[in-house]
C-alpha cells in the first residue's frame, strides 16, 4: 500500500469532516516529520484530538495509527510529486510515472470493490441470454463498443446502438432468453436509468456496470459490477483516463471468466473468427 497511500489520503479528504481534512493536509505536507511523531504529538501539532487521528487511519482501510505512520515512512522515502496533477513542466517520464501510479490505484480500487460472487452472477446471467443487449451513453458507449466485439467473437447474438429510442425498441423483443448491459459511471444517466426500467418490465435482467452501488441504475440492476469512482473526489484532469480504465477492467474480468466456463467451445470460436477476418481481408491485402 506503501505506492498509494498519498493517492489515498487525496481520494478520501472531501468526504471527511473538517478536523479530518485539516489533519490529512497537514500530513501532506509535513510528510517526512510526520512518522516521527507519537500520536500526541501529531494531534497536537495538527490541532485535532488524538481519536481523530486513529479514526483518519481507519477510513483510510489500516489498522491504526502505527501502521499509517510506516506508510507514510515508506511513501516519503519515494517521490511524493508523482501523486500531484500532471504540469506542463512535467518530462515525458514524469507523465509516464504519474499516469501509470493512477492506474495502479484505480485497478486495485476496482479489485477491493467487486467481488467474485458480482462477477460470476454476471456470468451466469450472459450465457443463460440468448440475446445481449448492451448500452452505454458518452464515453460509456466506448466500453459498450468493447462489450460488443468480445461476445461477437464468441458467437452471442449482441444488439448494440447508441440510439435509445431503438434501443428502447429492441428491448420489446419477445425473447425470454435476453439480458441488458448497461454502462454509466454515475448510475444516474436519465437514459440510461430509463432503458433499466423498461428492461425490468420487459422481464429481462439487468447487469449495471456503475461506480454507485446506490445509484437509481443500481436499483434496477440484478446485478451490479463496481467500478472504481474515487477520480470523482480528485479533480483532476486524469479522471477520465482512470474512469474508462477501470471500466474496461472490469469488462475483462467478466469477459475471461466467461470464456473459462466453457473454454474450448469459446476458444475455438475466437480462433474461428480470427481466421475468417485473416481470410477475407489480409489474404487479400498480400495478393496485392
Amino acid at each position: 500500500m506503501s505506492n498509494t497511500i498519498l493517492l489515498s489520503i487525496h481520494e478520501h479528504l472531501p468526504k471527511m469532516s473538517t478536523t479530518e481534512q485539516r489533519l490529512g493536509q497537514f500530513m501532506l505536507d509535513h510528510l517526512e516529520q510526520v512518522p516521527q511523531l507519537s500520536v500526541s504529538e501529531l494531534a497536537q501539532q495538527s490541532r485535532v484530538s488524538q481519536a481523530t487521528v486513529v479514526r483518519f487511519a481507519k477510513h483510510l482501510g489500516l489498522d491504526g495509527y502505527k501502521t499509517l505512520k510506516v506508510e507514510l515512512a515508506r511513501a516519503s522515502n519515494g517521490n511524493a510529486a508523482l501523486y500531484d496533477e500532471v504540469s506542463p513542466k512535467d518530462s515525458l517520464n514524469v507523465i509516464k510515472a504519474k499516469m501509470a501510479l493512477r492506474i495502479q490505484r484505480t485497478i486495485e480500487t476496482t479489485n477491493e470493490q467487486l467481488t467474485t460472487h458480482r462477477i460470476s452472477s454476471a456470468v451466469r446471467l450472459l450465457r443463460d441470454a440468448q440475446i445481449l443487449h448492451v448500452y452505454g451513453l458518452g464515453a460509456s458507449d466506448l466500453v459498450a463498443q468493447d462489450i460488443t466485439q468480445k461476445f461477437l467473437r464468441v458467437g452471442k447474438v449482441v444488439i448494440n446502438t447508441s440510439d435509445t429510442h431503438q434501443m428502447a425498441v429492441n428491448l420489446l423483443i419477445k425473447n425470454s432468453e435476453q439480458v441488458l448491459f448497461l454502462v454509466s459511471h454515475s448510475g444516474r444517466t436519465v437514459e440510461t436509468v430509463k432503458l433499466a426500467e423498461l428492461a425490468v418490465s420487459q422481464g429481462i435482467p439487468v447487469i449495471a456496470l456503475t461506480t454507485d452501488i446506490r445509484s437509481p441504475l443500481a436499483k434496477y440492476a440484478q446485478v451490479v459490477l463496481i467500478s472504481d469512482g474515487s477520480e470523482n473526489r480528485l479533480q483532476v484532469r486524469s479522471a477520465a483516463t482512470t474512469s474508462l480504465v477501470s471500466q474496461l477492467y472490469v469488462v475483462d474480468l467478466v469477459y475471461y471468466h466467461y470464456l473459462q466456463k466453457d473454454y474450448q467451445v469459446n476458444a475455438k470460436k475466437l480462433t474461428d473468427s480470427s481466421e475468417t477476418i485473416d481470410q477475407l481481408f489480409h489474404s487479400h491485402n498480400r495478393r496485392d
